[in-house]
């Protein structure tokens, strides 16, 4: 790096003397960079790519996954569709010939309700019927005993009479 001098350390150590001294002011050169810090620096790079490389396979890994996942989604949406479409189709075709054979509709429903009224006037009309026979009934058997009544009182006459 820098020196505090402002010089290089290569002029730094140009300027030693070549006697061995050292002058305490004068600053002294950089040491070499041990094996260690060397090994220590290529470890650190190394992982450093390794690390970028799992990374890069994570993300494509990730990626083909949701893209495996999507394609799916998009095969399965797409037969959605057109079975909707097919149906919505099919559903047009049914509602237009139901438009066509409303009238039919109407008046087979009419006609269930004419049935249904009928049957319900022909019960009506035969309880009606019952009723006035149950009247009649009584009606005959009050005039039967009647009859029976005035016949016993007219033969009761009669016997007493002679």
């Amino acid at each position: 790096m820098f020196s505090l001098t402002g010089k290089s350390v290569t002029e730094t150590t140009k300027a030693l003397p070549e006697n061995g001294s050292t002058d305490p002011e004068a600053p002294k050169a950089r040491p070499a960079s041990s094996c260690t810090e060397i090994l220590l620096m290529s470890n650190r790079q190394e992982a450093s790519e390794q690390f970028a490389k799992a990374a890069k396979a994570e993300k494509a890994y990730r990626t083909k996954k949701k893209a495996t996942l999507a394609r799916a989604n998009y095969n399965e949406t797409k037969t959605h569709f057109k079975e909707a479409f097919s149906h919505f189709k099919m559903a047009f075709k049914g509602l237009f010939s139901v438009f066509k054979s409303m009238p039919y509709l109407i008046s087979e429903k009419r006609e269930l309700r004419r049935q249904a009224k009928e049957k319900k006037k022909r019960e009506k009309n035969l309880q009606r019927k019952q009723k006035l026979e149950e009247k009649l009934a009584k009606e005959e058997a009050a005039t039967r005993e009647e009859t029976e009544t005035n016949e016993d009182d007219k033969d009761e006459e009669e016997k007493t009479v002679d």
